[in-house]
């Protein structure tokens, strides 16, 4: 069985909206107080407390709150074993010699969610095509709230756990998805083999020549999102129209999200679909969009311009389509080759006699000095990594196996207790 997420966008009423706010409230509530615990008896008694033992309390918190009994059981263990994972992460980074990063307490207003781990507690019911219902809590306590959203995974699809979360005053539910292979199959209508270069004055630039516009959502937001900042900045911090502007400049970062999002999918999704190899290079977009500031000491050189460099690369959403491409040609049945960037050079490496020849990010044309080989550069590139998915084991050939198409996960139906490991202070 694999595991796949769909969001659905809820519409409750204003009496639901009150509760879902109040419930989530009284988790960051939990949350806080079992973060509380944790600090105070260390502090005092130099003891750890683990996740079992905060989740052993909480039916004496139940009984002492009433509220809390129309939360859930398996909701409230899952906000402690939120908390407890932050426990693990920070140890984690102390352990690798990181920034550690405390684990911090939560403002209820910046507080997402809250997380339903297993089928118990709700329930997903699909209505027509692009309508739903999710009732949440059991008996008298229980509420339905209308949803819009649809997957293609059919009846036979089996929720597995659900998430609610809100952003910008609405709300969201996110659920996770028990799928078998059949049903996440995609049909391939083509058997073309094509090399992409990914870049930024094209979005995908293929071995024949081919292009695909770069749709550069950010830049055509950026006036407007200006106009709304200087608006803004005009008006008393922590006003009425000063919070109402910025939700609107939340609205636009959100319009860009969703553009870049329905933009990612539509064009990964034709890709796979219409062919057998799809060879492309390894991107860090984490490196390649990291900031020219540099230090009092040793300060950066064309910081702005390195700025709005750094702004194009994230807004074309590169890291997002390799993972996207990585998953979907599992489901089309289609070849990923990736390969190894610094092994390989396909930017500085020609297509036709497979020489090095150096160029600066200004140079657009490939001209060979051995063979004198003309191309664009972009469709140069294309090219080697298509040769280099055809024969791997030249000695710079790429990585052997595609990227991972997720983080492995447990098979069983519901989640399965968490090995817990607090180290003694």
């Amino acid at each position: 069985m694999e595991r796949r997420k769909v969001t659905f966008k809820l519409y409750p009423n204003a009496r639901q909206a009150e509760r879902l706010t109040g419930w989530t409230r009284l988790h960051c509530e939990l949350y806080n107080a079992a973060l509380e615990e944790r600090i105070s008896a260390y502090q005092k008694r130099g003891k750890s407390i683990s996740y079992y033992d905060q989740q052993n309390v909480l039916p004496e918190i139940k009984a002492a709150r009433p509220e809390f009994v129309a939360l859930g059981s398996h909701a409230l263990q899952q906000t402690l074993r939120k908390l407890d994972l932050a426990f693990q992460a920070f140890f984690r980074r102390i352990k690798a010699g990181q920034t550690p990063g405390f684990p911090r307490f939560k403002a209820g207003r910046r507080f997402s969610g809250f997380c339903y781990p297993d089928p118990a507690g709700w329930k997903l019911a699909q209505n027509g095509t692009r309508g739903a219902t999710i009732r949440l809590g059991s008996g008298k306590d229980a509420m339905s709230i209308r949803a819009r959203g649809r997957h293609r995974f059919g009846d036979g699809a089996k929720p597995n756990d659900l998430t609610i979360t809100r952003k910008h005053g609405e709300w969201f539910a996110s659920v996770t998805l028990r799928v078998s292979e059949d049903a996440c199959a995609r049909a391939r209508t083509g058997d073309a083999q094509r090399g992409v270069d990914f870049g930024l004055n094209d979005w995908a630039t293929f071995d024949n020549g081919e292009t695909i516009a770069n749709p550069r959502f950010v830049r055509n937001e950026m006036p407007r999102m200006a106009e709304l900042q200087r608006q803004q900045a005009r008006k008393k911090r922590g006003s009425i129209r000063y919070k109402r502007l910025g939700k609107q400049v939340a609205k636009v970062h959100e319009r860009i999200g969703n553009l870049r999002r329905e933009f990612l999918h539509k064009t990964t999704s034709r890709l796979v679909a219409a062919c057998a190899l799809i060879a492309t290079e390894e991107l860090c977009t984490q490196n390649m969009s990291r900031s020219a500031k540099g230090t009092q000491d040793k300060p950066g050189r064309m910081v702005r311009q390195k700025a709005g460099l750094n702004r194009e690369i994230l807004s074309a959403g590169l890291s997002m389509a390799h993972n996207m491409l990585a998953y979907k040609a599992v489901e089309a049945g289609t070849r990923l080759h990736v390969s190894n960037t610094r092994q390989l050079k396909p930017s500085q490496r020609c297509a036709a006699c497979w020489e090095i020849v150096p160029k600066t990010l200004a140079q657009r044309m490939h001209v060979c000095t051995h063979c004198g080989h003309t191309a664009q550069r972009d469709k140069n590139a294309a090219s080697v990594v298509l040769i280099d998915a055809h024969a791997p084991g030249t000695g710079v050939a790429a990585r052997p196996k595609p990227l991972a198409r997720q983080r492995p996960k447990s098979k069983s139906v519901t989640r399965e207790p968490l090995a817990i490991a607090s180290p003694d202070a």
